[in-house]
């Protein structure tokens, strides 16, 4: 599962430096969509870091800002993996 997790973080950060690139060189129309999209996965993530602010650090706030669920999910797992050895 955790194989599958860095997959999931990896194609997230790629997705990210995408979004930033037609940022800063924009790709065209047909790349539009792009936009909206990392837009619309921004205000979700910021609603999660909103939501477990007083409970994270400051560097697990970005981390959840950039992946999301996925850096939660994984800090859980390496918890359970610790605990059951």
């Amino acid at each position: 599962m955790s194989e599958l997790l860095s997959f999931a973080k990896g194609a997230l950060a790629m997705f990210w430096l995408a979004a930033v690139l037609n940022l800063v060189y924009p790709f065209g129309e047909l790349h539009r969509p792009l936009l909206w999209l990392s837009g619309a996965i921004v205000l979700v993530h910021v609603g999660e870091v909103a939501l477990l602010a007083r409970r994270r650090s400051l560097v697990d706030q970005i981390q959840v800002l950039l992946f999301g669920v996925l850096h939660l999910q994984g800090r859980r797992m390496r918890r359970l993996e610790t605990v059951n050895g």
